[in-house]
C-alpha cells in the first residue's frame, strides 16, 4: 500500500481523537498473530492510536479526575480507531476497531487480564515509542500519559519503524511513585501488587464481596450494601471504570507540561 493511502488513514484517525498514530505489520507481531487472525483473517496491518491524558486530571489528588479522563482517553481512542476502520472498509479493505479495555475476554486463560492485542508491544512496534520503566509505554510527546487502542485491517499499510533511541530515562521516578511497590527497577511489574491498587474496586473485589455475604449476619450484610466500598462498586458498573492509581503516568519526567512563559 503506497504511502499517501497510509498517511490519509492516519489524518483520518488524528481527526477524530488520537494524538499519535502508528502503524505495524500483523507478521511483526507474531505472538498475537493467532488472536488477530481470530478477530480478522485477512488482516495484514494493525493500526495504533494513542490519546493523550490531561495532566491535571491524572496528577490531580482527587482521583475522580483522573478516572474521568482515563474514560474521555479511552473514548478518544475508540472513536479514531472506529471512524479509520470504518474509512479503510469505505475503500474496500476489511477493518475492525479491536477494544482495548472492555468488553475484553474473561475465560481461562486471559481472565480479563489480558487483551487480545498487547497495545503497548504494538506501540512499541510501530515506533510511537518505547517501553519505560514502568511497563508503559514511554512516547517523545507525552511520555507515559496516554492510553492506547487500535484496529486491524486487511490492508497492507505501510509500516512505521521502531525509535531507535530510547524514550524512557530510567530515572526511577515511577518506581519511588508507586504506593505498593510494584516495580522492581527493571521494566517488569507485579501484577497483583499493581492490580490490588490500580483495580481496587475492580472484579477482585466484587468476588470478595459476593463470596464474604454467607458469612455475615443481616445487619452486616445491611451495613455492606450501605457502605463505601458498594458505592464504588456500583459507580465501576456505571461507568465502566475501574482504574484508581496513576502515580506512575504522572511523575514520569517524559510526562511533564512544558514550562508556560507569560
Amino acid at each position: 500500500m503506497n504511502q499517501e493511502f497510509t498517511q490519509k488513514a492516519k489524518q483520518i484517525a488524528i481527526g477524530n481523537g488520537a494524538d499519535l498514530v502508528g502503524v505495524v505489520n500483523v507478521e511483526s507481531l507474531d505472538e498475537h498473530s493467532e488472536d488477530i487472525h481470530k478477530i480478522l483473517p485477512e488482516a495484514k496491518s494493525v493500526v495504533v492510536v494513542a490519546a493523550k491524558h490531561s495532566l491535571a486530571g491524572i496528577q490531580s489528588q482527587n482521583i475522580q479526575m483522573g478516572q474521568f479522563d482515563t474514560i474521555h482517553a479511552y473514548n478518544e481512542c475508540s472513536r479514531a480507531a472506529h471512524r479509520t476502520s470504518r474509512f479503510l472498509e469505505s475503500e474496500g479493505f476489511p477493518a475492525g476497531a479491536v477494544p482495548a479495555f472492555i468488553p475484553i475476554d474473561m475465560q481461562a486463560p486471559k481472565k480479563g487480564m489480558r487483551g487480545e492485542i498487547c497495545w503497548r508491544r504494538a506501540g512499541v512496534r510501530s515506533g510511537l515509542g518505547s517501553y519505560g520503566e514502568n511497563g508503559l509505554l514511554v512516547t517523545p510527546e507525552f511520555g507515559s500519559a496516554i492510553r492506547i487502542s487500535g484496529l486491524v485491517t486487511a490492508a497492507e499499510l505501510q509500516a512505521d519503524s521502531p525509535v531507535e533511541q530510547d524514550t524512557c530515562d530510567h530515572c526511577m521516578r515511577c518506581a519511588e511513585a508507586c504506593p505498593v511497590n510494584a516495580l522492581s527497577g527493571d521494566g517488569k511489574i507485579n501484577k497483583k501488587n499493581c492490580g490490588d491498587n490500580i483495580f481496587k474496586y475492580g472484579f477482585r473485589y466484587f468476588a470478595s464481596f459476593i463470596s464474604s455475604l454467607h458469612q455475615k449476619s443481616s445487619s452486616e450484610i445491611e451495613e455492606m450494601m450501605r457502605g463505601y466500598g458498594m458505592r464504588e462498586l456500583w459507580q465501576t458498573f456505571m461507568t465502566g471504570n475501574y482504574y484508581y492509581c496513576f502515580e506512575c503516568q504522572a511523575q514520569c519526567p517524559a510526562t511533564q507540561l512544558p514550562q508556560h512563559h507569560n
